[in-house]
């Protein structure tokens, strides 16, 4: 994954990109499960699988999705996780419901999230 410095570079007057090495890597990050489906010689079409179960059953395992070969089960588990982000605080507007939400991520950084209702 890469982020935005927040100085500009010198060079190009854009932004940098700063490359992280998040541990566990996020199961959503594209990029990271074709390398590892890459690094286990297994073929990346089991990725949209792994996505589709974990979107409907999102408490399942990792090791125990079905349909995936035997070999990456363990270490799948062991370097991905479904969800990298944590809801710190919610706060729910009781004018027009609006929900406000705090959010950590993986690296300790925090955002904040504003839904609004049409």
């Amino acid at each position: 994954l890469r982020t935005r410095c927040s100085k500009p570079c010198h060079h190009c007057n854009k932004f940098a990109m700063v490359k992280r090495d998040l541990r566990p890597k996020p199961l959503f990050d594209e990029a990271s499960l074709h390398s590892f489906f890459v690094d286990n010689d297994v073929k990346p079409v089991h990725m949209s699988k792994i996505w589709k179960h974990i979107t409907e059953n999102p408490g399942c395992p990792l090791d125990q999705i079905p349909g995936i070969p035997e070999k990456i089960r363990v270490p799948l588990k062991e370097e991905f996780v479904a969800c990298t982000s944590t809801l710190v605080r919610t706060y729910e507007s009781q004018i027009d419901g609006t929900v406000k939400m705090l959010i950590q991520l993986q690296d300790g950084g925090e955002i904040e999230a504003v839904l609004i209702h049409h």
